[in-house]
């Protein structure tokens, strides 16, 4: 038999339907698979329900005697009765595609892989790791993939693995423990494998109680912590690949896990205990480990080695509002000193801002955008910003000075009456922001972050240059999902038509895109004659100019040009 999929369950009712319809509809043979039940005592009807499914589905199923609480001993119970030589683990409230034991097998007799990873997707609303299924693997590790920063243990595993070096999850710990238990299979795997065509598992958010979500003290976390740090110190590697795996646990776990900013999170009065907890995982840690995580972690790790809450919480403060005690910038790196008579910190590295686009406008006359600094290590006041316009090629760069400060929502107007001229020397301009610290200086492409677009795509600004006609048009890069400026030369009457509406109203339609202009006063130059009219964006496809005057149609076949608040259309009639 190939597979034992194995299902804890507790109160499932409302759900576990969805998850058996789809193993009873797998492209597999049902003789090759079986589907091993442990339920924790439910008091709805969970077990009734599988039970419809015994003629569907090779089953076994056996309740515990007594509520365990968590979904480790189900999880081990089942682990014991499997048969298959490889388990997966599904939890009751999500199911899988029809045809992921069908590609599993099919990948695992090709690679001989011992742990294999199957793409996920969330449902609902449901966050899952997307980083370690950019692409399929025959064969990945912990030091050359993103597969730390995945410990939920919904993956496909040899049974004989688990079974030969006793991996089984800790009864006694309630939340976590799929953690460790993930992490010694990384470690004792000879081969783990990626499979990523296809979403394979759908982790599916639902209203309640997950039977894998529960309160859990921060002893019996970070005891968790401590013993998978204990874990890859152990480990049959060597020395250095386990300090540097360890190094990686603790980037993802500083970075991911409910360590991460509690100081804010915990209440004042709770923060000794959880402190307590956190330094007795790190202080399982050996210090030459600090200098292998990122940077910024080195004072977290050495406060919470120490168990010293006010020191750990002003670090914890000085990062997020970007002001310290006493810092300065060498060859790019910050060197810091959280409180008078603490260690300065020296090399830590400056991580790039996170930019959001927060506003983006824009008509013939000018383009405002509105962005906003996010995660910088460094406060307002220590930097200047700028919006820099770089030609596609490498060889053009406009710069954009900033025109207001409004509590960190830096606003730029680009003129365009100020660009137009250097915007042909290349038909693409990439938007970055540049922040400067002395003599440093920090680049971020912008959009990729963002507020809601305000316009369809393709919609463009119509500019008027040396007696020729442009389109300035923003749009999003595919790969990367930044905004640029594609400019181009364009025929008038290709792009833009022009009718008189009765006898005072004048409508502009784009023909191939909308366009749009800035409103306001705007005036029709007729062969004998000068109208004045209102100009006002109906849509983004329409323009609509309303006369202080009737004009008739005769003359409407003459107009020379059109004046707009800031640019003059010379139309050649």
């Amino acid at each position: 038999m190939k597979f034992s999929v194995i299902v804890p369950t507790y109160n499932s009712e409302k759900y576990i339907t969805e998850l058996l319809n789809s193993l009873a509809k797998q492209d597999f043979p049902k003789t090759e698979f079986e589907v091993v039940v442990v339920d924790d005592c439910s008091t709805d009807q969970t077990l009734q329900i599988v039970e419809k499914y015994r003629n569907k589905l090779n089953l076994k199923v056996s309740q515990l005697e007594t509520n365990s609480g968590g979904p480790g001993k189900p999880r081990n119970v089942a682990l014991k009765q499997a048969e298959g030589e490889f388990v997966l683990f599904v939890d009751s409230d999500d199911y899988i595609n029809k045809e992921t034991l069908k590609d599993a097998a099919a990948f695992i007799d090709e690679h001989h892989s011992d742990v294999l990873l199957i793409k996920m997707k969330g449902v609902n609303g449901r966050g899952v790791p997307q980083s370690m299924f950019k692409e399929t693997a025959p064969e990945v590790t912990l030091l050359n993939s993103r597969i730390i920063y995945t410990l939920s243990p919904t993956k496909i595993y040899r049974t004989a693995l688990l079974k030969d070096n006793d991996i089984y999850f800790p009864e006694e710990l309630k939340s976590a423990e799929d953690q460790l238990f993930t992490m010694k299979a990384y470690l004792n795997a000879n081969r783990i494998s990626v499979l990523s065509d296809k979403a394979y598992y759908y982790a599916t958010k639902r209203e309640g109680e997950h039977m894998s979500s529960a309160y859990v003290s921060p002893e019996d976390f970070y005891e968790v912590m401590r013993l998978i740090a204990v874990e890859i110190l152990n480990a049959d590697l060597e020395e250095a690949h386990k300090d540097q795996i360890l190094a990686e646990f603790l980037n993802r776990h500083f970075s991911f896990s409910r360590t991460n900013g509690f100081s804010f999170k915990v209440k004042l009065e709770d923060q000794p205990q959880w402190i307590n907890a956190l330094g007795d995982f790190i202080q399982a840690v050996p210090e030459r480990v600090d200098a292998l995580v990122m940077s910024k972690l080195r004072p977290l790790l050495h406060y919470a080695r120490a168990k010293d809450i006010d020191n750990y919480r002003t670090v914890e403060e000085s990062y997020r509002q970007g002001q310290y005690y006493r810092f300065d910038i060498v060859d790019g790196k910050l060197n810091i000193q959280f409180n008078e008579g603490e260690p300065y910190f020296e090399g830590i590295d400056i991580a790039k801002p996170k930019v959001k686009m927060t506003a983006f406008k824009f008509d013939n006359h000018k383009i405002v955008t509105e962005l906003t600094l996010n995660e910088f290590m460094i406060g307002e006041g220590h930097y200047d910003v700028r919006l820099k316009l770089h030609s596609r090629n490498k060889k053009h760069t406009m710069y954009v000075p900033l025109s207001v400060n409004a509590n960190k929502q830096y606003r730029f107007n680009i003129m365009l009456e100020d660009i137009k001229a250097y915007l042909p020397k290349e038909k693409i301009w990439d938007v970055f922001l540049e922040v400067q610290i002395g003599t440093e200086v920090f680049e971020v492409r912008v959009g990729n972050q963002r507020n809601k677009y305000a316009y369809t795509a393709e919609t463009s600004a119509l500019i008027h240059l040396n007696n020729d006609f442009y389109r300035l048009t923003p749009y999003f890069t595919k790969d990367f999902n930044n905004i640029s400026l594609y400019f181009t030369a364009i025929t008038l009457t290709d792009s833009i038509s022009m009718k008189l509406k009765g006898k005072n109203k004048i409508i502009l339609t784009g023909l191939d895109r909308g366009y749009v202009f800035e409103e306001g006063m705007a005036s029709v130059v007729l062969k004998d004659d000068m109208v004045m009219g209102m100009l006002s964006q109906t849509s983004e496809n329409e323009v609509q100019i309303l006369l202080s005057k009737d004009i008739k149609k005769r003359d409407f076949k003459n107009i020379v040009k059109l004046n707009t608040a800031h640019i003059t259309y010379p139309l050649n009639k």
